[in-house]
């Protein structure tokens, strides 16, 4: 058996003589390194508002099931100071979203925290002199939802970091999500999914904070857990979800448990009581929902919808042309992406590994429950994308930061995770500021309404058109802006950065122009756009 060498005793070896270098090696400028990012300033987030508030796609006439009875309801609190809409009824374009009480009297179908949210708002209207419907609209979308999902967005950027320390990967996910998610339409419309996907990732990123140490305040956080976590499922009792798992998360993973559970119940039963007693008000116990009386019978099939899994509700949530996640938004696959990176390596499954999994697994719940619905509430009515998705998407980004940062670390997949994120964000920038509210029937959206639309020059109420600007001129400001603000997300900080970005983009107009290859409706699609087109705002 030799014995073990001393290297460090051994004389160095002469250096061999190198001649020239062959031409065919890279110039040295290529191998230097990349400078490091710093994390993104608070004043970088002021972006975001510009292009979640510059437009106002706003159509009297539509009267949107969703949107209407909380608007309603919302007034008469103040007005009327009652919960009923019974006297408001004429101006429901549908009554398919109202509930019939035990007390004979009409109630919104939904849970009531957006209504509730609005209430200022619709004070400041009244002061005002501003009560017409398209006044109140603007200011409960701004108000209620648009401005919680801004303020979301930097505490959100700042999760990320737990996930991978890689600044590029950071900010691809932050423009993914801002930009190129369902978060943006339902962002700057009067529904609840975007703030209960605020509330639920602010309980999250509460919890995180306590079980990791990371709170300067913890019993303060640790209450915030379930405030934050009650208010979600007020917002949209969907959520209850996300906030059971982020639950589970706390229990299991909690350092102090029982002190932990117990502030959280502390912190989400004001809020649990006021949701409680409006149930009991309007449905006759705390425990019965609007969805127990709700005119439209689909909501009573199994438990709120639920009947178990069938492929035709699987396929409309992930793989439908005309909604499925997949399909509208793929950069989502860089969840599993991020996933699977996690859990190969030590280090990652350490510092991120349980968030990492709750993260996974409201991903996979929450398609789950999608793919069990019946397939009319599967699909959501008019809505972009399987809108009661959007809850999940939070967690659904953090998870693929991961998967981000491993895919930089080859340029090819880089690019190509990039092209997706791109390709999302045309799908939902363009469709956010045309017409966020796809006809259901309608097989392919994105060219047979939306591209149209914007290419006969058919333009929302906006900043642009305040000024006097029509047509594609007014929209214009803001394309040109978000494209800019999506560019510099997801290709500052990389190598040949300016070279592999317009490579990222010929791939992502590859993916939005195979759009065209899906089936398109037939005559359901004329229909769609004379009503559509009739019922514009602003007339042309």
């Amino acid at each position: 058996m030799s014995e073990p060498v001393d290297r460090e005793a051994l004389p160095a070896a002469p250096a061999p003589e190198l001649g020239p270098l062959p031409t065919v090696l890279p110039p040295a400028r290529a191998l230097t390194p990349l400078p490091v990012l710093a994390p993104l300033r608070a004043r970088t987030f002021f972006l975001f508002a510009l292009v979640y508030l510059y437009a106002f796609p706003y159509f009297d006439q539509l009267r949107s099931a969703n949107e209407m009875p909380r608007i309603l309801m919302t007034q008469q609190m103040v007005d009327r100071h009652t919960f009923r809409v019974d006297e408001r009824l004429g101006d429901m374009g549908s009554r398919l979203d109202l509930s019939r009480g035990p007390d004979g009297h009409w109630y919104p179908n939904k849970a009531p925290g957006p209504s509730f949210l609005a209430v200022p708002a619709y004070l400041l209207c009244k002061l005002f002199g501003a009560k017409s419907l398209g006044a109140c609209t603007w200011a409960f979308r701004v108000t209620a939802v648009t401005l919680p999902a801004l303020l979301f967005l930097p505490f959100f950027y700042r999760l990320t970091r737990r996930f991978t320390p890689d600044e590029p990967a950071r900010r691809t996910t932050l423009a993914a999500y801002a930009l190129a998610s369902p978060a943006l339409p339902y962002g700057i419309l009067f529904m609840s999914h975007q703030v209960a996907a605020v509330t639920a990732g602010a309980s999250f990123i509460a919890a995180v904070a306590t079980v990791r140490g990371d709170a300067r305040r913890p019993t303060i956080t640790t209450m915030a857990v379930g405030f934050f976590a009650a208010l979600a499922v007020m917002m949209d009792y969907q959520a209850s979800l996300a906030v059971l798992l982020i639950g589970l998360y706390l229990v299991i993973r909690s350092p102090h448990r029982l002190r932990s559970v117990a502030l959280a119940c502390i912190g989400g039963s004001p809020v649990a009581a006021a949701l409680g007693a409006y149930h009991a008000a309007c449905f006759g116990s705390p425990l019965k929902t609007g969805y127990n009386f709700s005119v439209d019978t689909v909501t009573r099939e199994g438990f709120m919808g639920i009947v178990g899994p069938s492929r035709e509700s699987f396929f409309s949530t992930v793989f439908m042309p005309a909604n499925g996640i997949v399909v509208l938004a793929p950069w989502v696959l860089l969840a599993v992406v991020g996933g699977i990176a996690v859990a190969a390596d030590r280090d990652a499954r350490k510092r991120i590994g349980a968030e990492a999994l709750v993260c996974a697994a409201i991903f996979v719940v929450y398609v789950a429950f999608l793919s069990s619905l019946v397939p009319y509430m599967a699909r959501g009515g008019w809505c972009v994308g399987p809108r009661y998705m959007t809850v999940s998407l939070p967690f659904i980004a953090w998870l693929a930061t991961a998967g981000f940062a491993a895919a930089d670390r080859r340029t090819i997949t880089s690019v190509l995770a990039r092209s997706l994120v791109i390709a999302s964000g045309v799908v939902y920038v363009a469709t956010a500021t045309t017409y966020p509210h796809w006809p259901d029937q309608l097989q392919n959206p994105l060219y047979e309404l939306v591209f149209r639309l914007i290419y006969r020059g058919y333009a929302v109420h906006s900043l642009g058109t305040a000024a006097g600007l029509r047509g594609i001129a007014s929209l214009l400001p803001l394309y040109l802006g978000a494209l800019v603000l999506m560019l510099w997300l997801v290709g500052l900080g990389r190598r040949r950065a300016w070279q592999t970005t317009a490579l990222a983009c010929v791939l992502a107009a590859g993916v939005v122009a195979g759009h065209r290859a899906f089936p398109l409706t037939g005559p359901y699609s004329d229909r769609a756009w004379a009503y559509i087109t009739s019922t514009w705002e602003p007339k042309r």
